[in-house]
């Protein structure tokens, strides 16, 4: 995000259009009502194939922590039961 601009929201209403062309740009906005801020408009990215990768391969590491191969398989419902009487 570039910048953040102060916005009331009875502006915001007026300019809702021309506030989500400038938030595609990278422009971000706080929104206040009666002053304070009670909203923020920020530009959405999607994520990157090296972002997504790097989540998966995290996943798929702490799979491996929680549910080692010699162990046996962690289930939902016995984590669910585990303190039930």
């Amino acid at each position: 995000m570039d910048a953040t601009t102060v916005i009331a929201a009875s502006e915001a209403k007026a300019k809702f259009s021309e506030l989500l062309d400038r938030a595609s740009k990278g422009e971000g906005f706080a929104i206040t009502l009666h002053g304070e801020e009670v909203a923020k408009l920020i530009p959405s990215r999607g994520k990157s194939l090296a972002e997504v990768q790097s989540a998966i391969a995290d996943m798929k590491a702490r799979r491996l922590v929680l549910s080692p191969a010699r162990k046996s398989k962690l289930r939902l419902k016995d984590l669910v039961n585990e303190g039930r009487p």
